[in-house]
């Protein structure tokens, strides 16, 4: 069934309501990319941020708590030397609890324990504790020392009593006439508030998040959850949140971003370790994004109005000054299609069809004469080409001379009969010098009689029933092309293969059973090149060069291919034996050479020839690099093992 064509106002339509279309998909896709790229960075700017200010807020605890420690201390042992000065020389109040919780008030101290010279509490404000000694728990066991030094003033910190477990922070010192220890305790209430600065939860609670965002904190060592601003998490496991730690790699000092399901929802999760505990960020994907697919659809809506209104624009446009003109170039080119070369065909709807009536009018009033002038340009060019037409159905052949000459054609006339032609024709296609690129070799004699080989390249094209055929002499692109390979493939100063040419000849041969049959590679280096060249100078260096290839392109009585990959490296390989005996007789011939050759340098003056060789066999097809690989160890081998012959 034929299938029906279209006007060019429908084409152009259809082509731009499909531009459109892409193009509002491509801006889909870039749309939505670029909101989600943007949506996740700033996702992370987020998370970054709030790890950057918890960092902070605790960097600023941890200053206030030490700075308060250390003045808490220092007031400590302020208080304890106050007291012990006041007991020393009022030694009464020693017998006296209400005098001693009098001081205590006075100095604003919590706890006054008196040591004697044991370290047994004798004395104090609290007489539960009297008995307790330096002995009696490891809190209590810090101030033992003081019974060794009595210049001890030791300040303990903040830990849990050894009587009651209440946190309590210790100091102590002797008196001055050294008779009794004074230990105070004072409970650190500030020190603790500013502790309790420190708890994440209580950092969670004051850091500025959206009400989509959840907090957790869990122990860098045991994984554990340390505080959520989700509550109800608190009671479950990690595991049971979707939290999993087993793959998780937390750069030092910068977040790691996942993408997981927590409590059964896709989310965006932020970690980051900060003063020993895990630190995740966590907003669902939903939230993230809310708002893109939104945003996007009334974008594209809008793109879609206007590409509508270019569309039909453009459409209307197209029809008035293009398509109908060129319905009427049309009208005229049948015309002239049917015979009325006197048609004249005249669109001014724009410059360009203005400028198109004209040419074709001006091809239309030239093309009998160029005919005409092309038949007669052809049989006097000295370039060589033959040109030959015929259509389907008549009998004969119109050609130019140069056709008669390449297909020894029995007349030179223009015309012969096409089942003559034809059978010329398919004689000169029995020569093929390359199918791929129709380049056919043919044998033409010359003036003076002689034959010389030609190199034909062959055109023919078939179109409703007329066949056209070119006949073009290649033979100087065809022996250039051949001393480009040449000189490509060869190594000048040897004239045997360079590392070009190895490889394409190997990879000719590695899987050509037939051809390759028995055949072994040698890897052969040049011994005492350097000191050769440093010696005697490189021209003597090349000649030495040029005496090895001399030698192994005459080794083997089967096919060879000799190459100089680079340097002082030569490549041998046989090939085609058909039994094993006789290749490995022309491999022993190699090594007969290592040694016993000359090159003549000077008058009267030779040098000495050495190489160290390394071969590897193989059968039909062949691995290059194993071979390449075997013959260079054992190359390299029998190197070693002429080192002391001089071998280098």
């Amino acid at each position: 069934m034929k299938k029906k064509e279209k006007q060019l106002q429908t084409i152009l339509a259809n082509y731009l309501g499909r531009i459109t279309l892409i193009v509002m998909i491509i801006i889909l896709f870039f749309s939505l990319g670029t909101q989600t790229i943007t949506a996740i960075s700033s996702g992370k700017k987020e998370a970054d941020r709030i790890f950057v200010q918890m960092s902070r807020i605790l960097d600023r605890n941890s200053e206030d708590l030490s700075r308060n420690v250390e003045e808490y201390s220092l007031s400590c042992i302020n208080n304890a030397k106050t007291i012990a000065y006041m007991i020393q020389y009022h030694k009464e109040a020693l017998d006296s609890l209400s005098e001693l919780k009098k001081i205590a008030s006075y100095t604003e101290v919590d706890e006054i324990h008196i040591f004697d010279k044991n370290g047994v509490i004798v004395n104090g404000t609290h007489p539960e504790y009297y008995g307790y000694s330096f002995d009696s728990g490891e809190q209590m066991q810090f101030f033992k020392p003081m019974l060794e030094d009595k210049s001890l003033e030791l300040v303990q910190e903040i830990m849990p009593n050894t009587a009651e477990g209440k946190l309590v922070q210790y100091s102590a010192l002797w008196s001055e006439d050294g008779e009794f220890i004074v230990e105070i305790g004072m409970y650190p209430v500030s020190i603790m508030r500013i502790m309790e600065k420190n708890n994440l939860s209580y950092i969670f609670s004051i850091l500025l998040t959206g009400s989509d965002v959840s907090l957790y904190a869990f122990d860098e060592e045991t994984l554990d959850f340390v505080a959520s601003t989700d509550p109800l998490s608190l009671d479950k496991t990690t595991g049971d949140m979707g939290f999993d730690f087993s793959d998780k790699d937390i750069p030092e000092g910068r977040s790691l971003f996942e993408n997981e399901v927590i409590n059964g929802r896709r989310c965006f999760v932020a970690y980051r370790v900060i003063e020993g505990s895990i630190i995740a960020y966590v907003i669902p994907f939903s939230k993230l994004f809310e708002g893109i697919l939104l945003s996007t659809a009334v974008f594209l809506f809008g793109i879609l109005l206007l590409s509508v209104g270019l569309i039909v624009s453009m459409t209307r446009h197209i029809d008035k000054y293009v398509v109908k003109a060129t319905n009427k170039v049309n009208e005229g080119l049948r015309s002239i299609t049917d015979g009325n070369l006197e048609t004249v065909v005249l669109v001014n709807s724009s410059k360009e069809f203005l400028e198109l009536s004209r040419h074709i009018n001006v091809m239309v009033g030239s093309l009998l004469s160029n005919i005409e002038k092309l038949s007669y340009i052809l049989s006097k060019s000295k370039t060589a080409i033959g040109v030959y037409e015929y259509i389907g159905n008549s009998s004969s052949v119109r050609y130019t001379s140069y056709t008669t000459e390449i297909l020894k054609l029995p007349t030179k006339s223009g015309r012969i009969e096409k089942e003559t032609f034809l059978k010329a024709l398919e004689e000169f296609k029995k020569n093929p010098k390359n199918e791929n690129e129709n380049v056919y070799e043919v044998s033409l004699k010359s003036d003076d009689g002689t034959s010389n080989i030609v190199y034909i390249h062959f055109e023919e094209n078939r179109r409703e029933g007329e066949t056209v055929g070119i006949l073009t002499n290649v033979t100087d692109q065809v022996l250039e092309r051949r001393r480009i390979e040449k000189e490509r493939d060869m190594d000048a100063l040897t004239g045997l293969y360079n590392r070009r040419g190895l490889d394409g000849r190997l990879d000719a041969l590695k899987n050509d059973d037939a051809q390759t049959g028995y055949c072994a590679l040698f890897m052969i280096d040049a011994d005492g090149l350097k000191e050769t060249n440093d010696r005697y100078g490189h021209a003597v260096g090349d000649l030495y060069l040029k005496k090895i290839a001399e030698i192994l392109s005459g080794i083997g009585r089967k096919n060879r291919i000799c190459a100089r990959p680079g340097g002082d490296e030569f490549v041998l390989f046989l090939y085609g034996y058909e039994d094993q005996t006789t290749l490995r007789e022309d491999i022993a011939e190699v090594f007969k050479k290592q040694d016993n050759i000359a090159v003549d340098i000077a008058d009267e003056m030779t040098l000495d020839v050495r190489f160290s060789a390394g071969y590897t066999e193989s059968k039909g097809c062949f691995d290059i690099e194993g071979m390449t690989e075997n013959a260079d160890i054992k190359m390299y081998e029998n190197k070693r093992a002429r080192k002391g012959e001089g071998a280098r």
